[in-house]
């Protein structure tokens, strides 16, 4: 997600109706410095503002996480990227925030991947030899992740 392709939407959209930051910020019930991060780039509206905000600048959540005008034959597409996105940021945002979006991104990018690797696996034995050799864990420590993975996942 660019967020500084989003904010220029949001400034551009917010000027298309003739709103000043502080206007858009009154609206909402926030500071217009809030806006300012958003439309330079520097964060992205709490995932509480959304639908407010898109409400107002008459956008969908899938333009205004695409930081562009949607075309009907783009939309599909579109909008399954950005609602990955956008659960990201919403499971993000409900954390306490010890590491980066980039960070947490990130990490959920390595646990997709690696829950796609130990499916490939016929048996634990096989998925556990692959992870020692891979992170050179021990035996006590692979076991336990690949256990874990398939909890939490029902592999």
């Amino acid at each position: 997600m660019d967020r500084i392709k989003i904010g220029k939407f949001i400034a551009k959209c917010r000027k298309d109706k003739s709103l000043t930051q502080e206007q858009l910020a009154e609206i909402l019930n926030i500071t217009n410095k809030s806006v300012s991060k958003w439309e330079n780039g520097s964060c992205l509206p709490d995932a509480s503002l959304y639908e407010p905000l898109c409400s107002i600048l008459n956008i969908s959540i899938n333009e205004l996480f695409a930081g562009q005008r949607i075309q009907e034959e783009d939309y599909k597409r579109i909008a399954d990227d950005n609602l990955l996105q956008m659960l990201k940021y919403k499971l993000y945002s409900s954390s306490d925030k010890s590491i980066t979006f980039d960070e947490f991104d990130n990490a959920l990018s390595r646990v997709a991947e690696l829950t796609t690797i130990l499916k490939a696996f016929n048996t634990k034995k096989e998925a556990v030899d692959f992870l020692m050799k891979e992170t050179n864990g021990s035996l006590e420590e692979c076991s336990g992740a690949y256990d874990f993975y398939v909890n939490l996942f029902k592999i």
